[in-house]
């Protein structure tokens, strides 16, 4: 059971990561739109993301598939300007239909295909000495499941906070950070 432990606490680690802000922006960029009363979509989508990275990993640690890491870090910073872009869509509507959000949930398990293969060769080298696969990817996505869920708890806190300060104008703080992660992302795209 130390094995599980140890793997959570590397995949909470693996999101959090100062040095891998990708996550952060991307996980910011699909809650953007959201509050706490819609927590059970939100949930939906972190688990959506979380879902296509697991089965990245899984069929990497089973050496199933395999990719240029080239290609997937360039592809990393455009799932986060796609992210950003139906965001803009949204937000220029007032609304996000139910094809949208349907929309949404495939985008975010295709894109958490493309971060996790981002992180496979990692994956790989970390259990290439377990006899099973199972329990260390069980633990390392629990721990990226978890991670994103304290990230968005804690942008929806902040996201709240703005609210309740500019009440109709939040449109434009959404906006605003919206703007501004595509802004990194791009500097990220240039480096």
């Amino acid at each position: 059971m130390t094995d599980f432990w140890f793997y959570l606490k590397e995949g909470v680690n693996h999101i959090l990561d100062p040095d891998g802000l990708d996550h952060f922006y991307f996980i910011i960029s699909f809650c953007i739109l959201y509050t706490f009363k819609d927590w059970k979509k939100i949930l939906g989508l972190v688990t959506a993301f979380t879902l296509g990275h697991s089965i990245a990993l899984f069929l990497s640690g089973l050496e199933i598939v395999s990719i240029n890491s080239d290609l997937v870090e360039f592809l990393i910073p455009i799932t986060i300007l796609l992210s950003c872009l139906n965001n803009f869509w949204i937000l220029l509507k007032d609304k996000a239909s139910k094809t949208q959000l349907t929309t949404t949930y495939i985008l975010l398990l295709a894109f958490g295909l493309i971060h996790g293969l981002g992180f496979s060769n990692y994956i790989r080298i970390m259990i290439f000495d377990d006899d099973s696969i199972v329990l260390p990817l069980l633990g390392f996505n629990i721990g990226i499941e978890l991670a994103q869920l304290l990230i968005v708890t804690g942008f929806l806190a902040i996201i709240s906070l703005f609210y309740l300060l500019l009440k109709s104008n939040i449109k434009w703080v959404r906006l605003l950070v919206n703007v501004s992660i595509c802004l990194l992302v791009l500097k990220m795209l240039f480096e």
